[in-house]
């Protein structure tokens, strides 16, 4: 088994944004095929900490190779007000062979590569315009931090990017990282959220909210691409009255997102026009109305941590990345013969 730390498999993902993304894309188009399998997250929650959450991820995936594996994440707001990340996490990559983990490796790096690759994916798919004039950010923090490279390399030039963080000091130290990745990019900070969805054609939406607090993407621009990443941004009743395309409608819809609320209103999900895996294979159109807003809402299925891990794993093992372990697993007994011991081969002490 190899172990990788975060640096490591940062390592194994820098600039490979192309590449990434046609990983993410082929997911995509296996989920949406049936070559795929993403069971319910399995959230752990403890009532004394009502913010806090850990959540297991796993799936399965056949795109060329098969494999498998599990995301280990968790989330603890609190840890912002002490200089620690939010979110953490873990991911073991699985052999579909014999079953045993051939990797585990720090997450976080992984989640943010396939996250900004997704985004990208969903833009360059759904969004009609072909030469990025303003992109509009809502929520600076790391996650949108990475959907911004990945949005930039896919479109291949910079563009003014308006941004918005409900703490400004945010927006400032976000503007500054943009800077020192992309230094052509234009920044500029709103008032509003509503200020950046009324100047952008195309916004990532990507906070911490527990509940909708946009009303209204009236003031959108004809033809705006809206990507609802965090999913419990957009109020429920504004949902209804635009184009939806989502990941997955069974996963997108539930754990109370925006899109869960408007379908426990409604009592249907005939809002949701399709997925982004039909739009990759031909099945449904990028838009319903070209002048029309579409909102993209993605919840996060585990198969692209999977993908993405699957691809750091190879990429570590041909270039000596990493920390193998060749004693991690048991070695195992020749078929009919019982081992000698039931716990390993050493004398208890």
């Amino acid at each position: 088994m190899l172990v990788l730390s975060r640096g490591q498999v940062a390592a194994c993902l820098a600039d490979r944004y192309e590449e990434l993304l046609m990983t993410v894309r082929s997911a995509y188009e296996a989920h949406a095929a049936g070559a795929a399998s993403v069971p319910f997250s399995l959230f752990l929650t403890d009532p004394s900490r009502p913010g806090d959450r850990i959540v297991g991820m796993p799936a399965s995936l056949r795109t060329g190779e098969e494999v498998a594996g599990m995301k280990w994440i968790s989330s603890f707001p609190g840890n912002v007000s002490s200089g620690k990340d939010r979110a953490s996490s873990v991911i073991a990559v699985n052999s579909l062979t014999d079953g045993r983990v051939t990797a585990l490796m720090e997450g976080s790096e992984v989640n943010f590569a396939r996250t900004g690759a997704s985004a990208a994916l969903a833009a360059r798919t759904l969004h009609t315009e072909n030469r990025l004039s303003t992109l509009g950010v809502i929520g600076c923090g790391p996650i949108n931090l990475a959907i911004v490279r990945h949005i930039l390399a896919a479109y291949e030039h910079d563009c003014r990017i308006l941004l918005f963080d409900a703490v400004e000091e945010r927006a400032d130290a976000f503007a500054a990282r943009v800077r020192a990745v992309a230094p052509a990019a234009r920044t500029e900070k709103a008032r509003s959220a509503d200020a950046v969805l009324g100047a952008a054609p195309l916004v990532s939406i990507a906070t911490n909210t527990r509940q909708p607090h946009i009303t209204s993407l009236a003031e959108c621009p004809p033809g705006a691409t809206v990507l609802h990443m965090s999913v419990r941004d957009i109020a429920p009743e504004e949902l209804a009255r635009h184009d939806n395309v989502v990941d997955d409608p069974d996963h997108v819809c539930r754990v109370n997102t925006s899109l869960h609320l408007l379908e426990q209103s409604l009592g249907h999900r005939d809002f949701v026009r399709c997925t982004l895996g039909d739009v990759l294979l031909g099945r449904s159109a990028p838009r319903r109305d070209p002048e029309g807003v579409l909102v993209y809402s993605q919840f996060g299925l585990a198969m692209l941590d999977v993908a993405v891990a699957a691809q750091v794993q190879e990429r570590a093992r041909k270039n000596g990345i990493g920390t193998p372990i060749p004693d991690f697993h048991h070695a195992g007994v020749t078929a009919g013969q019982a081992p000698d011991r039931l716990f390993g081969d050493q004398e208890p002490a």
